[in-house]
């Protein structure tokens, strides 16, 4: 326990700052992606092909959007993980001599 203790010490502010915005912005998404899987699981509306073609380009636009943020909130997620995890290794080396 008080090893846990220690750890969460060392792991500053500004980094458990920066990991919420980030599931912050995660977040945000939900509602959009709510919206696209109403669209693709909907299979019992009849099929107008105008606004189908419509419907599935706008989805495809905020997909498409989306992925490209996912990747990048991924990619500075696990970098903000790695400094978390790298400066508790290199503290806990520290207090151990």
């Amino acid at each position: 326990m008080e090893n846990s203790t220690i750890c969460i010490k060392t792991v500053p502010y500004q980094e458990i700052l920066n990991l919420r915005d980030s599931l912050d912005r995660l977040e945000s998404w939900k509602e959009p992606l709510e919206v696209l899987e109403k669209y693709f699981t909907n299979p019992t509306t009849p099929i107008n092909k105008k606004r189908l073609v419509k419907q599935y380009y706008a989805s495809a636009k905020l997909f498409e959007t989306f992925n490209k943020e996912f990747e990048l909130l991924i990619a500075d997620s696990q970098k903000q993980l790695a400094t978390i995890i790298q400066n508790q290794t290199s503290t806990s080396i520290k207090t151990s001599l």
